[in-house]
């Protein structure tokens, strides 16, 4: 079972793109908007410009599983949320262990572990 839940409405993809806070890595752009409560909420997307429904299908799923790989120390400081991760084009070419240390990463300094 999954630590968090989908964001799937374009709504809430547009709300957070525009009210949320912003980093950018080498190979994602990560989008956090706080919530009052409930659980975090986790979208990806990813562009044509990554590649191919191959490509982009692979990215997605590595995204997805560098989740499961997030301490639970920063897994409980993100709370209630919803965040966004957008792949980058080079994420396309790039190997599992340099997109999962941007996802995680990522996840270490939107929760308050490092400098944003």
């Amino acid at each position: 079972m999954r630590w968090y839940t989908s964001l799937r409405r374009s709504a809430a993809f547009t709300r957070v793109r525009q009210q949320g806070r912003r980093l950018e890595l080498p190979l994602l752009r990560l989008f956090l908007l706080e919530r009052r409560a409930g659980p975090l909420r986790v979208g990806i997307a990813v562009p044509g410009s990554v590649g191919g429904a191959v490509t982009r299908n692979r990215v997605r799923r590595r995204i997805l599983g560098a989740l499961d790989c997030v301490p639970l120390n920063v897994r409980s400081a993100l709370g209630a949320a919803d965040l966004i991760f957008i792949a980058r084009p080079q994420a396309g070419l790039s190997p599992y262990s340099a997109l999962a240390a941007d996802v995680v990463g990522g996840l270490v300094r939107l929760s308050g572990g490092g400098s944003t």
